[in-house]
């Protein structure tokens, strides 16, 4: 009996050791990725005080301001949701000590009526008990019921403390947690006056910049360059694409996905990543008022600011970056060379390397780089080739 508790107590002791170590890891990955974000609004400040000097054109101003708002939104976003499992934790953490006190009262209240039984009987002697046995085989018996009572007793008191000892180490991740959660609250104040500041000096910029015909053009160029970018984003992801194509197929077996039928023959019959009007559409686009000719290497879709962009198709995210004239950026590789681009979206939820399913939430609509307010561009790519997404897309009815 005693031993098969020991054995019992190991193997508990030595889940929840596995658990803490899981939990504290987690803990340390988002302190990590809060800590990155940090770094890099710190390293993208340090390099507008360098440029501070020289002359900058509206459009270049804008892009500094679209940059930096980007930045800080996302921390304040991650922030969010460090704040959400913290308060997860607590939550979790109260519930153990509710039940843990419960044990604990519980056993406490057993030992109390042993204690008690014990007082009123009178207590002989382990001794007195043996030779008042009517014979040695009661006598063997009787010590062999003396010693489980009494490990019993033993046992007993050392589950109370035990109890006791884990009420207190949930006690304390409490109070830790409920510290951190104060502090990220008092950093997300101060990161979204900062953010309104600069939000209205975007508003501003951005007035400037419509009614700056030359810098209207520069704006367009700029968005010619974003799509450049985006050629060669797309060119490297092919050259990597062999090493991917394994993790993409290991991804579809865990999660036991059985497609309806492969990307290429889905050709009219994907979902829309938003609902929305299409504002501009794919190819060349002649300004009558700029006398520009711009080309537009996949769709815009005006949206509602903050609802959901969702993934058209399973895959895995390649990138996850900030592009000038594009702002956020979001990249699914769909195998057979097939990607899939999300651009001025906002708050988004993908890691690069992670794999996401069909219809999956990968972020939100928003202006991030965007001169016309909230609005999703969106890209379909085979290997190298831009291809029209709105003949991808089902039909709307």
């Amino acid at each position: 009996m005693k031993s098969l508790f020991r054995i019992l107590y190991i193997l508990v002791i030595s889940a929840l050791a596995g658990q803490t170590q899981e939990i504290e890891k987690d803990i340390r990955f988002h302190s990590d990725e809060l800590d990155k974000i940090r770094r890099e609004i710190a390293d993208f400040e340090k390099k507008i005080g360098e440029a501070s000097n020289r002359e900058k054109s509206e459009i270049e101003r804008l892009n500094e301001i679209d940059e930096e708002i980007s930045l800080v939104r996302n921390l304040i976003y991650r922030l969010r949701q460090e704040e959400k499992r913290k308060q997860s934790a607590i939550d979790e953490a109260q519930k153990i000590i509710v039940e843990k006190e419960g044990e604990r009262d519980s056993l406490v209240s057993r030992y109390t009526k042993r204690v008690v039984t014990s007082y009123k009987k009178g207590r002989l002697s382990d001794l007195e008990k043996l030779l008042n046995s009517d014979s040695w085989n009661q006598a063997v018996f009787r010590a062999k019921y003396l010693k489980i009572i009494s490990d019993y007793d033993k046992t007993l008191a050392e589950e109370i403390k035990v109890t006791v000892s884990e009420i207190e180490q949930q006690q304390s991740v409490m109070r830790a947690e409920m510290a951190d959660i104060l502090k990220i609250d008092k950093e997300k104040s101060s990161r979204k006056r900062w953010l309104e500041q600069r939000r209205r000096l975007r508003s501003k910029q951005l007035d400037n910049l419509k009614r700056d015909r030359q810098q209207m053009t520069v704006a367009l160029k700029e968005r010619q360059k974003a799509s450049r970018e985006m050629e060669a984003i797309i060119t490297r992801l092919e050259r990597e694409r062999a090493a991917r194509i394994a993790e993409l197929e290991r991804r579809r077996k865990e999660t036991e996905l059985v497609a309806s039928a492969p990307f290429r023959q889905l050709k009219g019959k994907l979902p829309w990543p938003i609902e929305g009007p299409v504002i501009s559409r794919f190819g060349t686009y002649r300004n009558p008022e700029l006398k520009t000719v711009t080309e537009n290497t996949g769709i815009d879709i005006r949206g509602k600011s903050g609802s959901e962009v969702k993934a058209i198709y399973d895959g895995i995210v390649t990138t996850v970056t900030y592009i000038r004239g594009y702002g956020n950026t979001v990249i699914l590789d769909h195998g057979d060379g097939f990607y899939s681009v999300y651009t001025h979206v906002v708050d988004v939820e993908v890691d690069e390397n992670s794999y996401v399913n069909a219809r999956d939430v990968i972020a939100y609509v928003g202006d991030s780089g965007s001169l016309e307010g909230a609005k999703l561009h969106f890209e379909i790519w085979e290997n190298r080739n831009k291809l029209n997404p709105e003949t991808w897309l089902r039909e709307l009815r």
